[in-house]
């Protein structure tokens, strides 16, 4: 925490000119702006509804980029088309960059580790949200001092209420194991005490492969598995699994309007369907 907290006052006393506005990029930040900007102010979202992976910036989007005060992005690795715009950008700050997270790296499609890599679905860790609110209330009580004492109460309420969220869910003895269409959960496996056991493939755009399909049937822990995946994911590509537990889920929160409600729904989506696939 000591550390943590001295992150956040290097980034303070950088000398930065700051003219309006607060923008985040993707809408995990925006939910969690949200909380920490209540009764103050009102956070501006600029991609909506985009992953951050395939970005397309409107003039508008251009705009609110040129005019914000502040503008928190999650980083290359996540929203590799804003590298350009924001990387030397007074104004912007990347969370993966800022050094105020704990970060895991990526893995293959048998679940382990790629050295020198990292998973940027980082707000899904309730120890990451909290420190990204923390870091937004330090950031913007050094803009606004009038308002320190909201933003800071603010994010303290919104820390507490997540973190007694995530002690509603019974963690298994021994890891639940799961499988997943792409690896994007695995900030969740803490919380709920789970182990990845396969991946369809490194690329939701991409098909998984007959050696792939091939190697979670001949791998499987359980005769019966959880399989989470985006709800636009085509049957077919993972009909040749069966007997399946089935699981729509999405880790970008889309659609969502609180951060917390939107992880514990999360949650409990996963938790029910590695659950089911156990009995």
């Amino acid at each position: 925490m000591t550390r943590f907290i001295a992150t956040i006052m290097l980034c303070l006393c950088s000398n930065i000119l700051w003219a309006k506005g607060f923008v985040v990029s993707i809408h995990p930040l925006y939910l969690i702006a949200q909380e920490v900007t209540k009764g103050i102010e009102k956070p501006e979202l600029l991609l909506g509804n985009q992953s951050g992976h395939d970005i397309q910036l409107t003039p508008e989007n251009r705009k609110a980029l040129q005019d914000a005060e502040l503008v928190i992005w999650v980083g290359k690795a996540h929203e590799a088309p804003l590298d350009k715009i924001l990387s030397n950008k007074a104004n912007a700050v990347s969370l993966l960059s800022s050094g105020v997270l704990a970060t895991l790296p990526l893995r293959d499609l048998q679940g382990q580790n790629i050295p020198n890599s990292v998973d940027t679905h980082v707000w899904l860790e309730p120890n990451n949200a909290v420190r990204i609110a923390f870091f937004m209330a330090a950031l913007r009580s050094k803009q606004h001092p009038e308002s320190k004492d909201q933003y800071w109460a603010n994010a303290r309420d919104f820390s507490q209420k997540l973190l007694a969220e995530t002690h509603k869910f019974g963690r298994y003895k021994v890891p639940a194991q799961y499988w997943t269409y792409h690896d994007a959960y695995q900030y969740l496996e803490r919380s709920l005490n789970l182990q990845l056991a396969g991946v369809l493939t490194s690329d939701p755009h991409i098909p998984p492969t007959v050696s792939q399909i091939k190697y979670l049937n001949d791998h499987r822990p359980y005769p019966r598995m959880c399989l989470l995946a985006e709800g636009e994911t085509s049957r077919n590509q993972y009909e040749k699994l069966q007997p399946i537990q089935f699981q729509s889920v999405e880790e970008s929160l889309a659609g969502e309007t609180q951060f917390i409600s939107a992880w514990s729904d999360l949650a409990k989506k996963v938790h029910d369907c590695v659950q089911t696939s156990r009995n």
